[in-house]
């Protein structure tokens, strides 16, 4: 059985932080799974290191985009994503900005870093706070190992309407998300570390000399 995604943004509609729209529900099967892993999660992680492979999939399932890289968290507020292949980009958060680089294109973009995550899956993510205060969080079940968990933001506002998180004993192994045009983006995370030193260089660009920035931060 195929599990059923909950997101729609490409690879770099994610890192830019655009806003979700519509849910696709996963199936509820097996047993019942509890809400202590998304507790857990936000509570007792303070820093990660993961390997991740993002796929975008059509409303039938069909892939129409891959890409893979590294992602480092260090809560609150500090994240860098560098995707790898088949398109390079850096994503970073700094705890004031956030940067997206594109060596390809020599061009990185800076935007205030509170007005542009605020209340986004990205921002979500980073954060330390007790998702329940905020949203309506629900235990889907677990399926082939994994249990699901989804939250659902309270505001009518929200940038985004559902996000999945998916848990493999206790640690955090996917994400899936669903988008107006009823894209999928599923998110699988590998050799997840946890609570690691971060260096803090790694929440910093050195970008080459000759980049062209583009700032949107009123800095």
């Amino acid at each position: 059985m195929q599990v059923r995604p909950l997101d729609g943004f490409d690879r770099r509609s994610f890192c830019q932080i655009v806003a979700l729209g519509a849910i696709a529900a996963i199936p509820r099967i097996v047993r019942s799974a509890s809400v202590d892993p998304l507790n857990n999660f936000f509570s007792e992680v303070r820093t990660l290191h993961a390997a991740f492979h993002q796929s975008v999939l059509t409303e039938d399932l069909q892939s129409i985009d891959e890409s893979a890289g590294e992602l480092w968290l260090s809560r609150p507020g500090r994240f860098r994503w560098n995707y790898g292949s088949p398109l390079e980009q850096v994503v970073v958060a700094d705890g004031r900005q956030l940067w997206v680089y594109d060596p390809g294109l020599e061009q990185a973009v800076v935007r205030n870093q509170d007005e542009v995550l605020g209340d986004t899956p990205a921002g979500l993510l980073a954060g330390n706070t007790d998702p329940s205060l905020s949203y309506l969080v629900e235990a889907l079940g677990n399926q082939e190992g994994i249990d699901w968990i989804a939250i659902y933001p309270k505001k009518a506002d929200a940038a985004f309407a559902q996000i999945q998180f998916g848990f493999e004993s206790g640690s955090l192994r996917m994400l899936q998300m669903l988008d107006p045009l009823q894209q999928i983006t599923r998110i699988r995370f590998s050799d997840v570390e946890v609570n690691l030193s971060v260096p803090s260089g790694k929440f910093s660009l050195v970008l080459p000399e000759g980049t062209d920035i583009i700032r949107e931060d009123n800095g």
